[in-house]
């Protein structure tokens, strides 16, 4: 029997891979269910399918009404408005009747408006009030905003215990979403698709992720980390290596913006090339280019102290080995799960470790045809099969409950 599905989203715009997988899961399920994707905002439906490779044609877009924004100059003001926005969509969703809700947007704090509820977590958020910003209010308000913080930890926990299931997209997610939040969550890698190596590698280093301002949001990609390494390595220039950064940017966003052009500026003169909201078509192009990958996310923070800023899982470096294109990263988080350092790719505690295992790869091009092969090898159970095995799993489970 067909269900009703709804899944929530409200970070369309920045089209990451949470909301890849969202996507591909609305494609997925609307082959057999009735599905509703739940935003507040998004672009364009055929840019979204060009951009991710998904056919969205059956699936109903919902746009999610927010309340107007009060005129509260109060510390707490955003909580308070916050609250309200998740309370308007509860009653939205509700009025749909549906049989399941799958919460895959990142940081959410919305109770289950329905019969059924899955929490599809990229990692149990430490909230706003707790993520080092206190000290940026004056000290008159810091009691109002910890009384604030306390309360909305415990409204998010309570938020969290309504869904019947909750999945973590990596092992390393899971063990926080345990520590945190004290409650077991199943393993629902996220989706990365298989893009196909080219016979023809050529001398191309590779970085996928989104632009963002370093303070933007805490789960920066560290571009400018890698961007200096590479300019150092002077010896790849000579020997014809390039450095391609490839992600999305939010041009309304003029702090991505600001980082976007000091990026540019930084490696004028240097065989750096920046690609900003690349097509789908380019992209996997230059994955299957590439011969190296790299990747930063949550280097100069501890794993330990700072989780939040870690690559919780890693879909641009899976999608990368899928290509057989070696993958050389940060040994921290999800990373730690997708590649085997020494056999499928090299992982790295330094931006010195990165620069040697480069070059240790680069003079050894017998050695990266071998993890090459490795690295396509083991992409395979990341794939979009997998993922839409494992949710129709949970399905239905919840339906014989």
């Amino acid at each position: 029997m067909p269900l009703k599905i709804g899944i929530y989203n409200q970070h369309m715009r920045t089209l990451g891979g949470g909301e890849k997988r969202t996507l591909v899961m609305a494609e997925h399920l609307s082959r057999a269910n009735e599905v509703f994707l739940l935003v507040d905002a998004m672009p364009e439906r055929a840019y979204l399918e060009q951009y991710f490779d998904v056919d969205l044609s059956r699936v109903q877009v919902v746009m999610l009404q927010e309340p107007r924004r009060g005129t509260w100059t109060c510390a707490g003001a955003h909580v308070l408005h916050n609250q309200r926005v998740r309370y308007a969509h509860v009653r939205q969703i509700r009025a749909l009747d549906l049989d399941v809700f799958i919460n895959n947007s990142h940081g959410s704090q919305l109770r289950c408006p329905a019969r059924h509820g899955i929490y599809m977590c990229m990692f149990p958020v430490v909230l706003p009030l707790r993520s080092g910003r206190m000290h940026r209010l004056p000290s008159s308000a810091r009691a109002l905003v910890s009384h604030l913080g306390n309360r909305v930890l415990h409204r998010e926990l309570d938020a969290f215990t309504s869904y019947e299931v909750v999945t973590a997209n990596s092992g390393f997610t899971s063990h926080w979403i345990e520590k945190l939040w004290g409650r077991t969550a199943e393993i629902v890698y996220s989706v990365c698709d298989a893009i196909g190596s080219s016979p023809h590698k050529e001398k191309i280093i590779l970085n996928v992720g989104r632009f963002d301002a370093p303070d933007s949001n805490g789960h920066h990609k560290r571009q400018e980390a890698l961007l200096a390494t590479f300019l150092k390595m002077r010896e790849l220039h000579q020997e014809g290596w390039q450095l391609h950064f490839v992600g999305g940017l939010r041009r309304e966003d003029p702090s991505a913006v600001a980082y976007a052009e000091t990026l540019l500026a930084t490696a004028q003169g240097a065989p750096v090339h920046l690609h900003f909201n690349a097509p789908l078509d380019q992209l996997r192009d230059l994955y299957r280019r590439a011969s190296l990958y790299w990747h930063a996310t949550g280097y100069g923070d501890s794993p330990d102290t700072s989780p939040h800023t870690q690559e919780h899982f890693g879909i641009t470096t899976v999608e990368a080995m899928s290509a057989g294109t070696v993958p050389v990263v940060i040994n921290s988080g999800g990373q730690q799960e997708t590649v085997q350092s020494g056999i499928n790719g090299f992982l790295w505690d330094d931006l010195e470790g990165l620069a040697a295992s480069t070059r240790r790869l680069i003079a050894d091009p017998a050695l990266r045809t071998q993890m090459a092969e490795r690295a396509m090898e083991s992409s395979l159970r990341f794939s979009r099969a997998a993922f839409n095995a494992k949710v129709d799993n949970i399905l239905e489970r919840l339906q014989d409950s």
